[in-house]
């Protein structure tokens, strides 16, 4: 791969609910990895855009809202319960995510950025990229982990996880594999993988 490119290496990172995306992450930002964070650009725009707002409240209604603001709790279970809900919210942010990654990215000087995303297979945003890294994790560890760290129910994480992509209908596209299993190792495994970028 050219070194002279004018913008950095863009590689996606993606894992199902309770994976370890965020975790993986942390470590390439210690690292000093540029690290775009979708889910976190997202909930912004839920905020501070008036376009996503109102359309966001034309589709589901009155009933997501809290003292007359999007609350995101409320949204994300209706959203994450149904594939057609989750559609038009990807529809309704993700062109204005895309252009705020844009911008970003032109103030980018590393070899490399990362764009953390849950959904980069359901919105093909990983199209648009250069390689994919894939968190793993087994089903039950992260039921586990969400229900401990979001206060939900096994249920609705189930629910949510229907509504992901399952991992052997994306495999292909993949270029790295962490596993986040507490039986390997998650660090060693993330540098070996930056290492290997680096070298592209």
């Amino acid at each position: 791969m050219n070194r002279l490119l004018k913008h950095p290496l863009k590689i996606g990172l993606t894992g199902g609910i309770g994976a370890g995306k965020t975790t993986v992450a942390n470590i390439l930002k210690n690292l000093g990895v540029p690290v775009f964070n979708s889910d976190e650009h997202g909930k912004k725009l839920f905020i501070n855009n008036q376009h996503v707002i109102h359309e966001t409240i034309k589709h589901f209604g009155n009933n997501i809202l809290t003292d007359e603001k999007i609350d995101f709790k409320k949204l994300g279970k209706i959203a994450f319960s149904n594939k057609k809900d989750l559609t038009v919210l990807n529809n309704i942010i993700h062109p204005n995510i895309a252009d705020i990654f844009n911008k970003w990215l032109n103030k980018q000087k590393a070899k490399y950025i990362i764009k953390e995303s849950a959904i980069l297979f359901e919105s093909n945003t990983y199209q648009k990229l250069d390689k994919i890294i894939l968190v793993k994790a087994p089903i039950n560890l992260r039921i586990k982990r969400t229900c401990d760290r979001d206060k939900k129910s096994v249920s609705e994480v189930k629910k949510i996880m229907q509504n992901q992509l399952p991992v052997h209908k994306i495999i292909k596209h993949v270029n790295y594999i962490v596993n986040n299993n507490e039986k390997n190792l998650l660090t060693p495994q993330v540098i070996d993988i930056h290492r290997k970028i680096l070298n592209l």
